[in-house]
């Protein structure tokens, strides 16, 4: 058994002398009042590395050891380094090795798209792209092109938002467009 071993032990060997189990609060006043070995704020610190390193278990709230204690002794004026007890070594008695867990690839479902012959605003879209076309000074051509990128580049675009996406770009009246495509 190492020294800091040794050291973690005999500090739980006191903390938990009676046996009993102690909650958070009761081992930061033995830790810094009742053996005024650190200040409260080193003390918190210690409890939760101690409880992280596997040393001291919680059960909601509820502390206890997770080490053999018996014949562990701390001599007469002994302290432990602080250091050991807020940046402890892993409790290698008690580590509960987990079994990897393994991760299924789930397949990607692409949501359904959506029967563009259903949609009463696609009936629009040549209307709309000439619209655009007429009162940008683009050529219709043009401006199809321009709506299939953002369709590709955007993913879940429609074409006629791609096309409401130009007219804007394009500074136009957006109230007559956004009528042409009202679904009422």
């Amino acid at each position: 058994m190492t020294n800091e071993v040794e050291d973690i032990k005999r500090v739980l060997t006191i903390c938990f002398r009676m046996g009993d189990n102690q909650t958070s609060d009761d081992l930061e006043r033995i830790l810094s009042y009742d053996m005024g070995w650190m200040d409260t704020d080193t003390a918190h610190d210690a409890i939760k590395a101690l409880i992280f390193a596997g040393w001291i278990k919680d059960n909601q709230g509820v502390l206890s050891p997770n080490c053999e204690l018996k014949g562990i002794i701390a001599p007469l004026g002994w302290q432990p380094r602080p250091s050991r007890l807020t940046d402890p070594l892993v409790n290698e008695e008690h580590v509960v090795e987990k079994p990897p867990i393994k991760i299924d690839p789930q397949p990607v479902i692409k949501p359904e798209e959506k029967s563009v012959e259903n949609d009463p605003r696609s009936r629009v879209e040549k209307r709309l792209v000439r619209f655009i076309a007429k009162q940008s000074g683009i050529d219709a051509a043009e401006v199809q092109r321009r709506a299939e990128r953002k369709v590709k580049a955007l993913g879940y675009c429609t074409l006629w938002l791609a096309l409401c996406l130009i007219s804007r770009e394009q500074g136009l009246e957006m109230n007559a467009i956004i009528d042409s495509l009202s679904t009422s």
